[in-house]
């Protein structure tokens, strides 16, 4: 989805998709994120005709010859290494319609919101795991004639720390739950309001998190002996990754609509709060 000139804002795309007599379309211009670039093929925000459509573009064509995707270079980032992500131009790319043309951001989304929902699964999983490198630290780690984990305001820290994930994940399983039950109009309600609230609030909740447990080993969390710090590195990204933080502000006031606003009133007071 990603231009160089637009960021999240994927109106303002400028790659074109001109449809053949063959029934297909040729795409021209770029992307300034292709995360997988080694996929067997990627879904493509371009503008048609009748505007911002969705399109499936395969690496290689039926025919076997490489589609007119060109790698530019790949992202030096701070973290998520193993997972490439490239630069990408497209020189009259074969890609076909997923859809109807104006409807890609809809389309697209129907992938982005369960990848969403992913970021903030990746997060909860990062911080629960540094959890437990704090924890083990703790629990074996002698301080002041006591181990670690029986000074009071570290038995303080760490069971906020559990309270925080436990929290957590009792909300994403109740996410999880919705999205295993689009089918229903609550349920479905529910997943497109909370999915952007889950990743707001996960996903920025996790770097300071981190961070608490490399204080809980002192210095060893800082030093690369200790998986810690790749963990911080890795953080930002489910932030960032399908639109950053302060995107997701106006996107969970629209994802309740009148009429999810109105099933939404008909719920009990526990529920909603």
């Amino acid at each position: 989805m990603t231009e160089k000139q637009g960021g999240s804002d994927v109106l303002s795309n400028t790659t074109r998709a001109e449809k053949t007599a063959e029934g297909f379309y040729r795409l021209v211009g770029h992307k300034w994120f292709f995360s997988v670039p080694q996929s067997d093929a990627h879904l493509v925000l371009a503008q048609a005709p009748a505007g911002l459509s969705c399109f499936f573009v395969p690496r290689l064509l039926p025919d076997g010859q490489r589609n007119g995707v060109r790698l530019e270079r790949l992202k030096e980032k701070l973290g998520n290494r193993s997972n490439a992500s490239s630069e990408v131009e497209f020189y009259e790319a074969c890609g076909w319609l997923v859809g109807d043309e104006g409807d890609g951001v809809r389309q697209i989304l129907r992938m982005g919101g369960l990848t969403r929902f992913d970021c903030a699964l990746g997060s909860h999983a990062l911080m629960r795991r540094a959890f437990s490198v704090a924890l083990y630290h703790a629990l074996q780690r002698q301080a002041f004639g006591k181990n670690l984990v029986e000074q009071p305001m570290m038995r303080q820290l760490l069971g906020q720390m559990a309270l925080r994930l436990e929290g957590q994940t009792a909300f994403l399983f109740r996410l999880a739950r919705a999205w295993d039950r689009r089918d229903d109009a609550r349920e479905s309600a529910w997943a497109r309001l909370f999915t952007p609230a889950a990743k707001f609030a996960i996903c920025k909740a996790g770097i300071p998190f981190v961070a608490e447990a490399m204080e809980v080993l002192g210095g060893i969390g800082y030093c690369e002996e200790s998986e810690l710090p790749r963990l911080y590195r890795e953080m930002p990204v489910n932030s960032i990754w399908e639109g950053s933080g302060k995107y997701y502000v106006p996107r969970c006031d629209a994802g309740a609509s009148a009429s999810s606003r109105r099933r939404w009133s008909c719920w009990p007071r526990s529920v909603r709060r």
